[in-house]
């Protein structure tokens, strides 16, 4: 029973996610995409709680149906060749995959993996040893997740969610790497239990940030008539990189020892700067308005929306997303109302 217990306790949030995903209603955009209208109006009504006749969700629906003109059902293979169709959807296709890549370069699976030697090596052996690393580990993550889904996405906002993950993932393993370098030895000073609790800091920031946003963000970022091409390349990116630093890992603790925390701080902090610079925040934006993020003046947005970057740009402002919306708005209409002339004079000229 004793490793039965685990397998079971696992199975109890699997069939209540099971359970609970009967009374969800299909997502909006798969129901346009399958030209199945009234029931996509209908979710989104549900979603707002409102009517199917109110102006905003017909709005919406009207978005949602111009974005996907001309793309429904695409194949898998199609989607693939059209990730490349232009530097704004090659762009947006790449951001997952870099997400997923950069999640696991955090250093987490490691911690996972190895939390019991990491643990040793602090001086925690034995049975405390099992439980700090599995048991109080793992709760910490629980509670600091839901905490985050629960308040800090919508509130903080996903760029600041992983900018502040990263700081704090990044500062936790130079401590950790540090603290093995002035200190090789497995005997508990002082320092061990602040390195003890700088552990579980990580599992937080971790939490807060490189955990669950990827997933967020590279949902919202991919485009909605290649997302299952984008999202695939990135699911992959992340099993190949999990795979790779689990056979590393164990390497990596023999050969460099405390050089592997230290290898993966450096890492986050190279997140750090890769969401304050390149990484505009897609809060309070629709999945249809996010193209318009990516169209021009990516870095100058990304520093708009970061803690203090628009020290960085002396004045120079990106382009508001309205004004870029309705300039699309407005070629669109322009380009509708050309090749209604185009058709008009055919007709003339084949009644002639």
């Amino acid at each position: 029973m004793q490793w039965r217990m685990p397998f079971i306790v696992q199975l109890a949030p699997g069939v209540l996610f099971v359970l609970l995903m009967v009374l969800q209603p299909e997502s909006p955009r798969w129901l346009v995409e399958q030209e199945r209208y009234d029931e996509a109006a209908r979710t989104l009504a549900y979603v707002v709680r409102t009517s199917v006749d109110d102006k905003a969700v017909l709005l919406t629906l009207d978005e949602i149906k111009a974005d996907f003109i001309g793309k429904q059902r695409t194949s898998l293979v199609t989607q693939f060749r059209m990730m490349g169709e232009s530097r704004q959807i090659a762009l947006r296709c790449l951001i997952p995959s870099i997400l997923t890549f950069f999640q696991q370069w955090t250093g987490t699976n490691a911690i996972n993996y190895f939390s019991p030697q990491i643990f040793s090596a602090l001086g925690i052996t034995g049975t405390a040893s099992g439980l700090f690393a599995t048991g109080i580990y793992g709760l910490v993550k629980v509670v600091a997740v839901g905490l985050t889904l629960a308040f800090a996405v919508e509130s903080w906002g996903r760029k600041m969610c992983l900018f502040v993950g990263a700081i704090g993932q990044g500062l936790t393993m130079l401590w950790i790497g540090g603290f093995g370098a002035i200190h090789p030895q497995s005997t508990v000073v002082p320092a061990s239990y602040v390195s003890i609790i700088a552990v579980y800091l990580y599992a937080v920031f971790y939490c807060i940030g490189w955990g669950p946003l990827p997933w967020v963000v590279a949902s919202e970022v991919a485009p909605n008539h290649v997302r299952a091409a984008a999202l695939t390349v990135a699911v992959s990116i992340n099993w190949l990189f999990s795979f790779i630093i689990s056979r590393l890992t164990p390497v990596m603790l023999e050969k460099i020892t405390y050089g592997t925390f230290l290898l993966f701080g450096v890492c986050c902090m190279i997140m750090t700067a890769w969401t304050y610079f390149l990484l505009p925040e897609t809060k309070g934006y629709a999945l249809e308005d996010i193209k318009y993020l990516f169209e021009k003046d990516v870095i100058v947005r990304s520093l708009e929306d970061a803690p203090g970057g628009r020290v960085f740009l002396r004045g120079k402002r990106a382009t508001p997303v309205e004004d870029i919306r309705g300039g699309a708005d407005i070629q669109d209409s322009s380009d509708s109302s050309r090749k209604g002339d185009e058709e008009c004079i055919e007709v003339s000229d084949f009644q002639i």
